[in-house]
């Protein structure tokens, strides 16, 4: 097994040409590229580094006990996505977003305004509840940071590939926004909103089957780097792989509002989809 030094993970971070005042979130895997030196703390003191006067962001999410995820929450609940992210929840100064579901862990220069109001402020329906991915979480705070906090956010991949995106999810319930509040008619709305998945669970039409609009991010994958969005640096055994947020999102709401069957694979999504434009059409 490759043993990565500090000296490897600096130099591939750096390759990138990160801004010093970015904000970074990671998914990560610690394994996948080697034997790191110092482990989960070195991974964290590298990328800290690369934005040394910027905001360093891990997910902390809840995969584990996902049925009860809403009744047993606390702020303290370990991070089910990786030995790196729950290192960081734990060490001092990291702030934590209140959210059962799709929190995240930070520290820097904003981070407290990153994860201020997750569980509260206006929601957007979907699968995982409404405020996971709402107008006060983390998820829009980053993608909105150009114009919030003057300043750029990328999402790292460190040694996973694309498919580890949670920000994908992001973009799904942004769709599925846009969709409906194009329909005109309550009723129209209320029938398309009970044909989707969500939390709390919602009564389906007799005979309906309920979905997701979920997509498949390696479907987008390849398309992200045609488009010159993604970037990729070897590092030991494996990779690190880095998007600006906001352009990765633009470009995959671009996909899905234009030619989601480029990345959604299920063919009842695609339909609800047909359905909710010709709704807004009618």
């Amino acid at each position: 097994m490759s043993i990565v030094t500090m000296k490897d993970m600096r130099s591939a971070l750096d390759a990138f040409g990160i801004e010093r005042d970015a904000i970074l979130l990671t998914h990560s895997s610690l394994k996948a590229v080697g034997r790191i030196e110092g482990g989960a703390e070195a991974v964290i003191k590298a990328i800290e580094a690369t934005v040394p006067d910027g905001t360093v962001v891990f997910p902390t999410l809840s995969q584990k006990n996902f049925e009860t995820v809403f009744e047993d929450w606390t702020l303290d609940r370990p991070s089910d996505v990786g030995l790196i992210t729950e290192t960081f929840r734990l060490q001092a100064g990291s702030l934590r977003s209140d959210n059962p579901t799709h929190s995240v862990a930070a520290r820097g220069k904003f981070a407290e305004d990153l994860v201020k109001d997750h569980a509260n402020g206006a929601g957007r329906y979907g699968v995982f509840g409404d405020l996971c991915f709402g107008y006060e979480s983390p998820w829009q705070r980053m993608f909105d940071s150009r114009t919030r906090y003057g300043v750029r956010c990328y999402v790292l991949f460190w040694g996973v590939d694309t498919a580890k995106n949670t920000f994908k999810h992001f973009a799904e319930y942004r769709l599925v926004e846009k969709l409906l509040d194009a329909v005109k008619g309550p009723a129209k709305t209320a029938a398309l909103r009970a044909e989707l998945l969500h939390t709390p669970p919602v009564a389906p039409p007799e005979g309906v089957e309920q979905i997701w609009i979920y997509y498949t991010a390696k479907l987008l994958e390849p398309m992200l780097f045609d488009a010159g969005i993604a970037r990729r640096m070897p590092l030991g055994e494996g990779a690190l792989i880095l998007c600006d947020t906001y352009e990765m999102m633009s470009f995959a709401e671009e996909v899905l509002a234009k030619m989601p069957e480029r990345i959604i694979e299920n063919r009842a999504a695609l339909s609800w989809i047909e359905k909710a434009k010709k709704c807004a059409g009618e």
